[in-house]
Formats: structure tokens, sequence, C-alpha cells
């Protein structure tokens, strides 16, 4: 992928149990709901228009050139809804020529559309490439704080966190994300000053050790991310959603990798409430413009992924919702972090600790997996790489390549 592309379209996945009729019918009035499903062997997309004339003329004009080409297309609000093929697609995109504005948006659904069924295949963070192409990847997480909801400190110094990210990499992690701060609402924000001295003496410690593992650094802070970018560090895995305006740029600076997560609100700040309109409507628009930004700050195409941010301004029924339409963001084209684990919405569904959700956790990783998930930030490695690697086994381009022993060990 390259460029910044003008407009966002999303496929509506149904994977997740939802019917087509359920996801478009939000979208239309029974009539054109009707239409729609007459389609429903087609893709079924949908495109946020901007509240202005000329956005409007330019939708009006795209849905009458998909139209022509044999799809069904209409403006409904401030959406584009579609149901069409590829081909539909691309016979619109000839027929609109030089119609810039409607031509950017059929080539925003052309966009999303390939981007469903062709998923990312690689990260490039600094000198290391992660492998997406047969199985999700497994983060690992190493909190170096002294007021981490599950690890409470354990891993806090250099020695405990080099002893905890070898046993991590053993057990299968691919990627080892330090955090210097916890967003728990019930903890402060600290100074970058503070966060720095717990994180950058662990990434020092971690590049001697030559790991084997990319390793990221949970921070939204760009002068945390700069210090620990020049210790070594291949990523930045940034929970606000870029709200440090310096932080694409010094990540561009060092080519390295960065991850893009939604946020509702503020960090370390609970509201008593979140309300969502269309929950992946907003987010996945969010996550465009902020792709936007980190691209033009010259940040590589090939080094971006993106996060919904479970949990992060979020209540309980919007996780869900959004676990059960994780698939939709696949049309953004980049590749997809999945940030589960042991999260207080799972515990709230089962009224259970964080230290009691280790199977609904890899239930939740399961679903992300599945919907396109090629990264898996989790604090159950061992488990959450096995679960990986079976999803991988499933996928038919792998099963040729799998060493199958003759029986099962201790028959």
């Amino acid at each position: 992928m390259s460029g910044a592309p003008s407009a966002y379209a999303r496929v509506l996945t149904t994977e997740g149990g939802a019917s087509a009729r359920e996801r478009l019918g939000r979208y239309l009035d029974p009539a054109d709901l009707a239409r729609a499903l007459a389609a429903s062997d087609r893709a079924a997309l949908v495109l946020d228009v901007a509240a202005t004339a000329d956005a409007h003329a330019n939708a009006a004009a795209a849905a009458h050139a998909l139209r022509d080409a044999g799809a069904f297309a209409r403006v409904a609000g401030e959406r584009l809804v579609v149901a069409a093929s590829l081909q539909a697609i691309r016979r619109a995109l000839e027929s609109l020529g030089a119609s810039a504005g409607a031509r950017a948006l059929v080539e925003s659904l052309a966009r999303a559309f390939a981007a469903d069924r062709e998923r990312p295949a690689s990260l490039r963070w600094r000198d290391v490439t992660l492998d997406l192409s047969e199985r999700a990847q497994v983060m690992g997480i190493l909190n170096v704080t002294p007021d981490s909801f599950y690890d409470r400190g354990r891993y806090g110094g250099v020695d405990a966190a080099r002893k905890r990210a070898a046993e991590m990499v053993a057990l299968g992690a691919s990627v080892i994300d330090i955090g210097g701060q916890s967003y728990a609402h019930w903890n402060p924000q600290i100074a970058a000053e503070e966060e720095r001295d717990r994180v950058v003496p662990v990434v020092e410690a971690l590049v001697r050790d030559r790991l084997g593992a990319a390793i990221s650094i949970d921070t939204f802070k760009s002068s945390v991310a700069e210090a620990a970018l020049d210790a070594g560090a291949h990523a930045i895995n940034d929970c606000s959603g870029l709200s440090d305006a310096r932080l694409a740029s010094v990540v561009a600076r060092y080519d390295a990798g960065l991850v893009v997560m939604h946020l509702k609100g503020r960090l370390n700040v609970r509201e008593a409430e979140y309300r969502y309109d269309d929950a992946l409507a907003e987010i996945c628009a969010f996550l465009g413009e902020r792709l936007d930004v980190a691209l033009a700050a010259g940040v590589s195409a090939d080094a971006l992924a993106i996060d919904p941010g479970l949990e992060f301004g979020k209540e309980p029924e919007t996780d869900l919702e959004i676990l059960e339409r994780f698939g939709d963001l696949r049309s953004l084209g980049y590749p997809i972090l999945f940030a589960a684990s042991r999260k207080s919405f799972i515990g709230r569904v089962f009224d259970r600790p964080a230290k009691e959700l280790l199977v609904p956790s890899l239930a939740t990783a399961a679903v992300g997996i599945v919907a396109g998930a090629g990264l898996v930030r989790v604090h159950d490695v061992e488990e959450t790489a096995q679960l990986a690697r079976m999803l991988g086994a499933l996928r038919g381009s792998n099963r040729s390549k799998l060493a199958i022993a003759a029986r099962m060990p201790g028959t």
C-alpha cells in the first residue's frame, strides 16, 4: 500500500454471527434493504460521506455509476451503501473517467474490497520483518510498572524483565511489548522522565541479550518513544491514537514500526459512559485519519498496524460489538493488533477477576485471529502461541508445509 487514500470504506463482514440483513438494516429503509439483499452474493460495503453539498454530489455520481455497472448503490444519509462485485466496481471506475470526486469514492470501495480479501503478509519494523502470512504472531506483554493490573510489579527492574522476556520468547513470542505506564483509570499518569527511566534500561538490556524478537514500547509520549528507539527498540505501540503530534515524525526518523490504536476520551480517565452511534464506523474513520497523519509524517506503510482499542473508551457492550464485527477492520488494509488479554470487560461478562480469565481471553483471541488479526498482544504467551499455530494450520496454503508426527507422543 502506498500513499494516503482520500476516503476509507468498510466491507460489512458477517463472520462474527451478524447476518447481512442486520448489517445493512441499520443503514437502509425496508425497500432498499430488500434490493440490497437481492445482491447478497456480492460484498456489502459502506462509505461515510462528509456533510457537504460537494461530497453528497460526488456520492450521488458514484452511486449512479455503480448502479449502471450492475451494483446496488444508495446514498443513505451521510453514507454511501453498496452491494457489488469487484467487476462492477471496476466498470464504474472506467465509466467515471476523470470525475475526480466520485472516482475517489469508488476507488476507496475497490481498495476496501481488495483489502478485505488480501490480508497483509508482513510487517517491517526497522531491521526486523514479522511474517504474518502463515499465522498470527504473538506479542508478549512485559509491564515494568509497579501498578500493573495483572502483573502487580513482578517484572519491574532490569533483571526480572530480562528473565521474563527470555521466557516469553522461548514460549513463542515474536514481539516483546514493554510498558512503563499503566493506563488503568485508578492509576495516575507519570512524568515522561520516570517512564523513560523504567523503560530504556530494559530496552538496552534486551538489545544486548539478542533475544531474537522485536521490541515494541507501549507509550504515547514522543520523548519516551525517541529514547527507546535510540536504545534499539523496533516499534511504538501508541494507545492514544497519536495524541502527541511529534510521535509519528519520531517513528519515521528511526524507520520504526507504529501501532495506531483507537481511543475515545483520555487515557487514565474513566468517563461515566461511552456512547457510539456506529462503533465500527467511528473506529475505522478515526484509524483512517490517524493512518493518513502517520503516512504524511513519513512512517512507512509497511511498518503500520492498527488496533481498535478494546476497552479504551468503550462499554462492555461495545467491546462485544467490536468482536462480532472485527473483520470490518480488514478493509483499512493494514495488519491488525488484537489486544483483549484478561481485560476487565471480559471479567465483567464472567464476574471473575483477571487471574481467572485465561479461557475467555483465548476465546476472544481466536475470534480476532479468525477475523484477520496478524498480531495478538497477551499475558499468556504459551497458550496463545499454541492457539495461533493451530488456527494457522487450518489455512489450506499451510497444510502441505506442516511437519506431522507419525503418532501422538505418549501413545
